[in-house]
This record gives C-alpha cells, structure tokens and sequence, in this order.
C-alpha cells in the first residue's frame, strides 16, 4: 500500500518539468498564466536542452509517524524533433540507478538484473517512477487551475512565476493520465483507483525562475502535500531542477539493444 502510494504521488509530483518566460513587477494571475503558456511554448520551440535535480518523497502517518524519506537524483537530455519531446534519462536512488529512454509514446526502461523492458507511457505514468517532462496538455491544465498566480521580479536577468494548486487541480490531472491509459487500451488497476478516491485534500507550490532575454525556465521547485490515505496518512514530495544547454546538439536515439525489449503491461 505504502509503495503504491508513493507511486501515485510521483505521477503528480515528478511530471512537472517544462518550459516557461520573462516579465517585470509583481503581476495577477492572468499575467502570470499568460507569461507560463508563453515560456511553456519557448521551451518548445528549442532544438534540446538538459535538466538535472532531486526529487524527495516522504510519506507517514497522522500521528507522527513519518517513514524514512527517499530521495532520487535526475539528469535527463531533451530532444524536440518533428513534433515530438524525446527523452534519455538517468534515475539514481541510492546506489540504484536507472536509464530510461521516451520515445514515440513508449517508455524504456533498462531495469538493472533484468535488461530492457518497455511499456507505453500512459502505463509508466500510472504505476510508478514517472520522472520525464511534463506534456503540454498538463502544463495548459496547471495554467488553467492556478491559485494565487503571480510574477515577480528578481533581478535585471531573472523572473519567478509563482503558483499554488488543490485538490481541484488533482482531480484533473488524474483525469489526465486516465486518458493516457484508455488510449493504450489499459486499465487502471483497482487499488490505484481506490488510492485517488481516499485522498482528502491537495496542496501544491510551484516556483518557476525564467529568464527575461528569452523566455526560457531557469530553475524550477516544487513542494507537493497530499493527505488521506489509509494506512499512509500525509504523503509529501519536494523538487528543485535546474535546465541549460537550451539549443545544444542533443540527439536522443534508442540503442539497438532497448529496441529489443520486454513489453510489460500494467497490472491489475
């Protein structure tokens, strides 16, 4: 139980990493979603770029209970090319790492001990470590259900968006990556579905530093806290990401030996 909740955490807690751009001044909402749909597209219109950050989660009870945090480093190139984000990935937890390839729709996982193993992403997203970009769609979707939107300006180079999300914003996400798993004619299995419904109140804060000379994310942190869950209580995830190399020569290619994987489909 404990496990598949941190899993449903990463799905809305990990997928937020895109693109955004510059301003001036402390602003209201509608300049600051404004601003976000606008560097979202900036980062879009890069050849590739590359990220790295860290990601805790942390999940206990009511009481004060409180299990042992884990923590994930993440290094990721990002290629867009002909309409599509491809991404390569390195996943370290610990001494464990992961290199994981998005390409086409498919995720690509070389699971160490076991070899290449592959899914479609709708089902990578739903069961566990989702640790790429976040789509367009869910960018638009946070636009749209921003609280307490603002801009503020840092210094002659930097500006930070600032956003808070609820429980509404969940609820639509989840909505999200549903469609995600209808489309590769999945399910959801029944004790995720069950973990969504008990969740009791959400709560998110978003901090985007862009810079003004071109529209494009700087540094992103995010704090994520959710609560309700039976047997788990308060779940609580942190994220601060860091992205350069905007225009580089990133060639994002699947090895031959990925090419050759597994397909695992979700569980039930």
């Amino acid at each position: 139980m404990r496990r598949m909740a941190i899993a449903l955490f990463v799905v809305v807690t990990v997928a937020c990493l895109a693109g955004c751009g510059g301003g001036s001044g402390a602003s209201d909402t509608s300049d600051a979603i404004a601003l976000l749909m606008a560097s979202t597209q900036a980062m879009s219109e890069l050849s590739g770029y590359r990220m790295s950050g860290t990601v805790t989660l942390s999940s206990g009870d009511d009481a004060g209970g409180q299990s042992q945090p884990v923590s994930m480093e993440i290094t990721a190139d990002i290629q867009n090319a002909d309409g599509e984000m491809r991404q390569h990935m390195f996943v370290t937890i610990g001494g464990y790492e992961v290199e994981a390839y998005i390409i086409g729709g498919i995720y690509y996982q070389n699971v160490p001990g076991q070899g290449w193993q592959k899914s479609s992403v709708g089902a990578y997203q739903a069961q566990g470590i989702n640790l790429g970009l976040v789509g367009a769609d869910q960018m638009e979707l946070m636009a749209q259900m921003a609280r307490d939107a603002r801009v503020a300006d840092d210094s002659d180079e930097t500006v930070t968006i600032s956003i808070h999300l609820d429980q509404e914003y969940f609820h639509a996400s989840i909505d999200i990556y549903r469609d995600y798993i209808e489309e590769a004619n999945e399910q959801m299995p029944e004790e995720w579905l069950a973990m969504v419904e008990e969740i009791n109140d959400f709560q998110a804060d978003m901090n985007i530093s862009l810079r003004k000379a071109d529209d494009l994310f700087q540094s992103m942190d995010m704090s994520y806290t959710m609560s309700g869950l039976t047997q788990v209580g308060t779940v609580s995830s942190s994220m601060q990401v860091d992205f350069f190399d905007y225009d580089k020569d990133i060639v994002v290619e699947l090895p031959p030996e990925a090419a050759q994987a597994q397909e695992v489909v979700l569980s039930q």
